[in-house]
């Protein structure tokens, strides 16, 4: 029998997208009430189709009133099953506005509670309000007048109307694209630490000027500066210059901004040939790989005739196979070996790197030459 399981292929894992957004919709419900005072006086009196209103209350973001037909809204749909019946209604004040709402009309009891019951309480579907759809939605039949006196919601020749309205806010969309995070704040800082001195506890003297710097941070970053700084052997007096012999000022201090801030001063490709070889004997001295290797990679992208033979003696004199094959690369060219050969640089680096003369192209270079 086949193994099925040989031809599934697990679903490939992707990361998390470039930008993503979100549509929420979202409502809003509030309560209104509406109190008619001396009822018996409008009760009869006041006539099919006059209405008396509330208060304008605002719900969504919109302006909303009750509208009560104490004798209904009109004659022929005042009466139901021989029974008068009042009249009730949401209205919209806001102009030309489209609006997806419902609601619920209740009469309030004694004790300040809606009615639970469906004789004085009416419910509504969602509806929508604005032209071209009405601007008034509610009951005609909201209670029937006769059974009003059994309600308990007639108090005192009071009247109380309560509208809870929900509003359906449109939906919004929004950028949910996760704010990329700030760059990185600790060099920064180190850089400060580095500039002000504060808190140093070991001073530097390079050919007439000095640095002050942290041990510890030199510590780790250096396994030279741990073992001079902080070994058996290191001197703990922070007063004591610490001699830094065969090396320029500049070049010590990008050294310890490197160090410091894992970056040199500046854009490493505008340093000149001279500062990056300088700055990578630095970086092998104190055994700071990484900018060992930037400062090659730089000098990789500058090889010329003019350079061409001291870099290659850096590179074989600090061990940077990668420098020495771009260099010996570019020595390949017979054009460039004719001008090269000629030179006593290539000569002092021939009789002091013999290992170098046995590279092929050397060898052909040195016969034509004789």
């Amino acid at each position: 029998m086949a193994d099925v399981s040989a031809h599934h292929t697990s679903p490939r894992r992707r990361g998390p997208p470039d930008t993503s957004s979100r549509c929420r919709a979202e409502k809003v419900t509030g309560t209104h009430d509406f109190e008619v005072a001396n009822y018996s006086l409008l009760d009869g009196r006041i006539g099919a189709g006059r209405s008396i209103k509330s208060a304008p209350f605002s719900v969504g973001g919109y302006t909303w009133i009750i509208e009560f037909y104490p004798d209904g809204q009109s004659m022929e749909d005042c009466c139901c099953c021989c029974m008068s019946a009042a009249s009730a209604f949401v209205s919209i004040c806001d102009g030309a506005v489209t609006v997806n709402a419902k609601y619920t009309l209740s009469l309030v009891d004694r004790d300040g509670r809606a009615a639970a019951s469906w004789l004085w309480r009416r419910r509504s579907a969602t509806v929508t309000y604005g032209w071209p759809h009405p601007r008034s939605w509610g009951f005609k039949i909201f209670y029937l007048k006769p059974l009003l006196r059994f309600s308990r919601c007639l108090d005192d020749d009071r009247l109380k109307i309560r509208c809870q309205l929900t509003v359906f806010t449109p939906p919004r969309t929004e950028d949910t694209t996760p704010a990329p995070a700030p760059p990185p704040e600790l060099p920064g800082h180190l850089e400060r630490a580095l500039k002000d001195g504060r808190g140093a506890d070991v001073t530097f003297g390079v050919a007439g000027r000095e640095f002050r710097a942290h041990r510890v941070l030199l510590a780790a970053r250096s396994p030279v500066f741990d073992a001079e700084l902080l070994g058996p052997m290191a001197e703990r007096d922070a007063r004591r210059v610490v001699r830094i012999e065969d090396m320029e000022p500049a070049v010590f201090e990008m050294l310890l901004h490197f160090i410091y801030t894992d970056s040199p001063p500046g854009s490493l490709e505008g340093y000149s040939t001279a500062t990056a070889q300088d700055l990578l004997v630095a970086a092998d001295r104190y055994g700071v790989e990484r900018l060992k290797l930037m400062c090659a990679e730089k000098l990789c992208k500058s090889i010329d005739v003019s350079t061409v033979m001291t870099t290659l003696a850096l590179a074989d004199q600090h061990h940077c196979q990668e420098l020495k094959e771009a260099c010996i690369a570019f020595m390949s060219s017979p054009k460039v070996l004719r001008v090269l050969v000629a030179t006593d640089e290539f000569k002092h680096l021939m009789a002091t790197c013999p290992q170098l003369a046995s590279s092929k192209s050397v060898e052909g270079a040195s016969v034509e030459k004789n």
